[in-house]
């Protein structure tokens, strides 16, 4: 065991990073520090790696430190890159267990092929929090490779049950900014323009309703999110350039296969926003 002490808080991206540098081996397992683990979890994630060579990364069930509901059982976006943990705050009945295939990991419990890292690359180290592993799966679908859901593995997330507290300006800022960032670097242009657009406006519609309700800490949170892509734009810019030369195999069609419809989304937006994970 070899423990790397950071002397910052480095956030999720650049910390996870770091610690891919010294790490060895075929897969690398992203694990939160607020997670307990059943006996079998890894190798039941391993298991189904070793034998399905098109998958990528994998998640394992993760269920509430009460060990009744879900946390996340798999992860979507819709077409504006909204994020929806499917399952979440339900009773697990067994509803989600079935292994299918997912369109990000949750970043509590993610493994991916070194690999596959290797080619696509690791954490945005600009993101902090929030979108980091939303971004590097939809760089793996891009390559060609697979996201799946194993429900035979299974762990309890402590933090998953903070999810629906009010969440900090700050946070908000990442969490937009990267959101926005994500769709500048991974859709084609044609979907770009398709999809960026209506959620800029969105942004800006839900903006204008946090300042005439006085919520002007979050308001201006949303406001620095569009700011900030402004402002470094040229950086995105460069990266998204990347990611289409050089990691996309595939087309949007196939990759879009993997997310939720407006209309599916719209139908479970309740939910979500009720629970804190999406503002508008």
């Amino acid at each position: 065991l070899r423990i790397l002490a950071l002397n910052k808080n480095m956030g999720f991206a650049k910390g996870n990073n770091e610690g891919f540098k010294i790490a060895k081996g075929e897969y690398i397992i992203f694990l939160n520090n607020d997670v307990r683990v059943e006996e079998n979890w890894l190798k039941e994630l391993i298991k189904i790696m070793e034998r399905k060579p098109e998958i990528g990364a994998a998640q394992p069930k993760i269920l509430l430190d009460d060990g009744i509901h879900i946390d996340a059982a798999g992860c979507f976006i819709d077409y504006m890159g909204r994020v929806y943990q499917r399952g979440v705050f339900e009773k697990d009945k067994g509803q989600y267990n079935s292994m299918n295939e997912v369109f990000y990991a949750k970043g509590a419990a993610i493994i991916v092929r070194r690999k596959v890292l290797e080619e696509v690359g690791i954490f945005d180290p600009n993101y902090f929090l929030y979108y980091e592993e939303t971004d590097l799966c939809w760089r793996i679908w891009l390559k060609g490779y697979k996201v799946v859901y194993v429900p035979n593995s299974i762990i309890y997330h402590k933090g998953g049950a903070t999810i629906g507290k009010k969440r900090s300006p700050e946070a908000i800022f990442h969490a937009r900014k990267n959101h926005i960032a994500t769709l500048i670097k991974n859709y084609e242009l044609k979907n770009l323009v398709k999809y960026l657009i209506p959620l800029i406006i969105r942004m800006l519609m839900y903006t204008i309703r946090l300042f005439l309700k006085r919520n002007l800490k979050i308001g201006r949170a949303y406001i620095r999110a569009i700011i900030w892509n402004i402002v470094n734009l040229k950086e995105i810019l460069k990266k998204r350039a990347y990611v289409q030369k050089y990691i996309r195999k595939v087309s949007d069609k196939e990759v879009m296969s993997k997310m939720l419809k407006p209309s599916e989304f719209e139908k479970i937006k309740y939910k979500i926003k009720k629970i804190g994970l999406i503002e508008f």
